[in-house]
């Protein structure tokens, strides 16, 4: 699991701030009045854990890339140098009130992501939920854009995630697609007609998964 790209390059494959506010702000409210304190996994900037923190929900981040985590504490928040399933391990059962993932299971070989998504199911509070954000391989740009990143190991499409998340015995699953917003009516309109044309595998935008343990 450990990445050999140098750590500002990790913090480079984050996006800027802006983006990853307006594209992630929608899943703070799954977040409203959490049986515990949330974590998220792979925290980068830190971004959520600023909405969170503006929303008065108590949250950390974890993250492997320790310039991650220093940009976080110099912007006040709390988060952890840490490998993910190392770090999950040493968490008591039932112990965390809700959990956010964004870009992270796609970096896991498969006996990672089973045991990743397992410990999740064991560390998580009832009635706490689980957000999951990873590439969608429905979109048809994915197979080019998911090997820009040397840390990508495979996608893991929707069907397959929601089959995994059951099994681990979550409830109330919710399979979403982030489609990209558009910047203006035109291009809005050359989009819808692209995603017609190839059957709705264009400009998915993410798939996001929320469920509830």
């Amino acid at each position: 699991m450990e990445s050999k790209l140098p750590d500002d390059e990790l913090l480079y494959y984050a996006g800027t701030e802006e983006l990853t506010e307006k594209a992630q702000s929608k899943f703070v409210q799954y977040f409203s009045n959490p049986p515990g304190t949330v974590l998220e996994v792979g925290c980068g900037k830190g971004v959520m854990l600023e909405m969170l923190k503006r929303s008065g929900i108590q949250a950390y981040g974890i993250d492997i890339s320790d310039t991650s985590v220093e940009y976080c504490r110099q912007k006040g928040l709390d988060a952890i140098h840490c490998d993910v399933l190392s770090y999950l391990k040493k968490l008591d059962d039932c112990s965390i009130g809700g959990i956010f993932c964004a870009h992270v299971i796609e970096h896991l070989q498969p006996p990672e992501a089973l045991e990743f998504l397992n410990q999740i199911a064991r560390v998580l509070k009832p009635k706490s939920k689980l957000v999951l954000i990873t590439p969608n391989a429905k979109d048809l740009r994915t197979a080019e854009r998911f090997w820009m990143d040397l840390t990508h190991v495979r996608l893991y499409p929707g069907k397959l995630l929601r089959e995994l998340v059951r099994r681990e015995g979550f409830k109330s699953i919710q399979i979403m697609s982030d489609r990209e917003p558009a910047k203006n009516i035109l291009e809005r309109i050359a989009k819808t007609i692209v995603r017609f044309w190839f059957l709705g595998y264009m400009f998915t935008g993410d798939l996001i998964i929320v469920a509830e343990r």
